[in-house]
């Protein structure tokens, strides 16, 4: 063989092994670094690292086998779901669903369908979360495969959230039992704590305490097999509260002292001092009050540093109780004194902070009346001019029915905009009025709230609970009073105030404020 016909040979051997190993090899790097990534997403703690790593490898998934790019369609609907794109989210786990269809992969399906839920649940839209949810329990119904009964749990518990959220505690009670009972039979530790624990919120909404203690006192031997601190310092307080409730104050101190150890070992200065003054509260209870007024004083002192002024109000209130308690009426009027006051600059400084969002609402509103009313006048001016122009246009062509027609369709023009204009200058007027009532009277700012009233203009209603909950806040009152008043936790109370937000499509109280004074 010549030399020439040796080197062709070898050339197309050549040619061939890199056909066969090159494109192989590639994808194999391929595939492994899509899932890497897949799997440093599900793992991030944080939506926006978890996508950062889903971005790097997009061109790739769209290329890679389906089982592949099921798995990142639904890994990026979870990351955009987290962080609140919901229009992503669904972008790309309607993709998900398709293909697991196709596939008929039914348990990457029920994990599309509960992904779907829980994004519905964060736009407030929970009956079409529940819906959702249903299809992917009819799915994983009468499945005994592991993968099934944690998928279908998962569902279950997520549909308990939504019956809690809807003020239907009882089927809370039956979605969330269920879950419970799967937990039970996958022997899933870190399931039958956090159900256990849903179960007894459930049945504390309907003061079924003696349950509610059981399952709490259920969930907190397994909470602590799993190390999960700031979950156990809730279950420790509320079962300090229930206890309280019940008047068994001996077990509740028991709680209060269990839970004031937690929030010092995970260094979270607002519990030691909330569970600091539960004790204080307790021993007041049970008749022993040096101690309690020696917790309040040491309250004060904490407060003192950190400027918890709420806090601080509450220990004054407690030695206002002990003094009258000993008729030590002297002391008793002082300590109610400061207690007082501290509340006036709390309530003070919160109408000062609503006057302040209230007037950049006013001016902001004011400019862009302003801009709007300048245009208003603009388009009047030029619908004049039109006017002119067209009737001496129609006036040329000599057609007299153009004219009249003209005349009318620019008459009726000019008159909505003179109306437009007119509106405005009155919507102006009436936010001036109310802004100047507010500002000359901040101690008398409020809101007139009727539950009922409210519940017909949001599109999911609040429970009575959240609605008390939100007239208390708006009143100026801290998450510790409110939870004092309500006889429930701070955590519950933002629980209740976070869901109120989200029903009311507002952000935070201010927010819920401008509503309510658009709609009061």
């Amino acid at each position: 063989m010549s030399n020439l016909n040796l080197l062709v040979l070898k050339s197309i051997l050549l040619l061939l092994l890199l056909l066969l190993t090159g494109p192989l090899s590639y994808s194999q790097e391929n595939e492994s670094s899509i899932d890497e990534s897949l799997k440093k997403a599900f793992e991030a703690q944080n939506p926006e690292e978890g996508l950062s790593y889903l971005n790097k490898v997009s061109s790739a998934a769209n290329s890679a086998n389906d089982s592949t790019k099921l798995e990142y369609f639904i890994a990026k609907g979870v990351a955009h779901g987290q962080l609140g794109n919901a229009d992503s989210s669904f972008v790309f786990l309607d993709q998900a669903e398709q293909l697991a269809k196709t596939l008929t992969n039914d348990l990457q399906l029920i994990k599309v369908f509960n992904t779907k839920g829980l994004v519905l649940m964060g736009l407030s839209k929970y009956e079409e979360a529940l819906d959702i949810f249903k299809q992917g329990l009819a799915i994983g119904e009468g499945k005994d495969e592991e993968q099934y009964l944690v998928a279908v749990r998962k569902i279950l518990g997520n549909s308990g959230g939504i019956f809690y959220q809807l003020g239907d505690f009882e089927g809370a009670i039956r979605n969330t039992a269920r879950a419970l009972d799967i937990s039970r039979q996958l022997n899933d530790f870190s399931g039958l704590a956090y159900n256990n624990l849903r179960l007894a919120i459930s049945y504390q909404a309907i003061d079924s305490l003696d349950k509610c203690v059981n399952h709490l006192t259920q969930a907190n031997r397994l909470l602590q097999d799993l190390g999960d601190t700031t979950t156990l310092l809730y279950v420790e307080n509320t079962l300090g509260m229930v206890y309280d409730k019940k008047q068994d104050f001996n077990n509740s101190l028991v709680h209060y002292q269990a839970g004031n150890k937690l929030a010092k070992a995970i260094k979270n200065e607002e519990e030691i001092i909330h569970t600091t003054l539960s004790i204080g509260q307790t021993y007041f209870k049970l008749g022993d009050l040096k101690t309690a007024q020696s917790i309040a004083n040491s309250v004060i002192e904490q407060t003192e540093a950190n400027g918890m002024a709420n806090h601080k109000q509450a220990a004054y209130s407690l030695l206002y109780d002990i003094s009258v308690k000993r008729n030590n009426w002297k002391e008793a009027l002082t300590n109610r004194n400061k207690s007082l006051e501290i509340k006036d600059s709390i309530s003070n400084a919160d109408v000062k902070s609503r006057i302040a969002e209230l007037e950049t609402k006013y001016e902001t509103e004011k400019k862009e009346a302003e801009i709007s009313r300048l245009s208003l006048e603009n388009d009047l001016k030029t619908a004049n001019l039109a006017k002119s122009r067209n009737a001496t246009i129609a006036l040329g062509v000599g057609g007299t029915l153009t004219i009249i027609l003209l005349i009318v369709f620019f008459t009726l023009r000019h008159k909505k905009q003179l109306a437009e204009k007119e509106a405005q200058e009155l919507q102006m007027d009436a936010l001036k009025k109310r802004f100047m009532e507010l500002h000359a009277s901040p101690a008398e700012l409020a809101v007139a709230l009727e539950f009922k009233e409210l519940n017909n203009k949001l599109n999911t209603e609040l429970t009575e609970r959240e609605f008390e909950a939100l007239k208390l806040s708006l009143e100026g009152k801290t998450n510790t009073e409110i939870a004092d008043q309500l006889f429930i936790s701070v955590s519950t109370v933002k629980f209740h105030l976070r869901n109120t937000y989200s029903k009311m499509g507002v952000g935070n109280r201010k927010e819920a404020f401008q509503l309510m004074l658009k709609t009061s």
